[in-house]
C-alpha cells in the first residue's frame, strides 16, 4: 500500500492542482422560454415607472398591496441596476439599440444634474426634483455598487458596438410577450373577468 500510494501521489497532486473544468450548463427550450417571460415581467417595471416625471430614473420600489404606492426616491445602487437592466433589455431583444442609447443618455443627463459630495453621489434622491433626501450621507456600499455596475456597463457597450446592426433577438422577445399575454388571458378567463377593463388591460399590455 505504501508503494502504491507513493506511485499514485504524483497523479493525485497533478489532478488536484489542475484547474477545475466545470460542465457547461444549458437551459432547455422550455426553461429558456420561462426565463424570458420572467425577464420581460421585470423589464416592464422600468417601462412603466421610468418616465419624464422621474427624470429617467427608476423609483426605489412599487408597493402593490394594500394599495398601489410608488416610492419616488432612488439610490446609487438603484441607478446602477437600472443601467444594467437597460443593456440587458437590449440584449434580450426587448428594446432596440436606439432605445437603449436614448434611455442611457437620459439617465446620464439626470446624473449630471444631481448634487454630489466630492464627486460621490449621495445615498438617496427625491425623483420629482432630484434633491438630496435628508439626512444627506454617502454610502460606501452603494457607491461601490454603482462603480461595479458602471464597469459592467462599459464592457457591455464595448461589446454591443461590435455587433451587427441587424438584430435577430426580437423574435424570441416577441414570443415571450405573446406568452405573457396568453397567461393573462387564461387568468382572466378562469376568474370570470373577461369583461373587466382592469383584467383586460393586462392582456392588452
Amino acid at each position: 500500500p505504501l508503494v502504491g500510494g507513493w506511485i499514485g501521489a504524483a497523479q493525485v497532486a497533478h489532478g488536484s492542482s489542475a484547474p477545475a473544468v466545470r460542465p457547461e450548463l444549458r437551459l432547455t427550450a422550455e426553461e429558456r422560454a420561462q426565463s424570458m417571460r420572467y425577464a420581460l415581467l421585470h423589464w416592464r417595471f422600468f417601462e412603466q415607472f421610468v418616465t419624464e416625471a422621474t427624470h429617467g430614473l427608476a423609483p426605489d420600489n412599487f408597493q402593490e398591496d394594500p394599495e398601489p404606492v410608488v416610492a419616488n426616491r432612488t439610490s446609487p445602487t438603484n441607478i446602477g441596476l437600472q443601467l444594467l437592466s437597460v443593456v440587458s433589455a437590449y440584449d434580450l431583444g426587448f428594446i432596440t439599440r436606439s432605445e437603449m442609447i436614448d434611455r442611457l443618455e437620459g439617465t446620464f443627463r439626470s446624473l449630471e444634474r444631481m448634487r454630489r459630495f466630492r464627486g460621490h453621489f449621495y445615498n438617496w434622491y427625491e425623483l420629482t426634483d432630484l434633491r438630496v433626501l435628508e439626512p444627506a450621507y454617502v454610502s460606501t456600499v452603494d457607491s461601490g455598487n454603482l462603480a461595479g455596475c458602471m464597469l459592467a456597463l462599459k464592457q457591455a457597450c464595448l461589446h454591443i458596438s461590435n455587433e451587427p446592426i441587424i438584430d435577430t433577438r426580437v423574435h424570441e422577445a416577441l414570443q415571450a410577450a405573446l406568452a405573457l399575454a396568453e397567461d393573462a388571458a387564461k387568468e382572466a378567463l378562469s376568474a370570470g373577468r373577461v369583461g373587466d377593463p382592469v383584467a383586460g388591460r393586462g392582456v392588452n399590455d
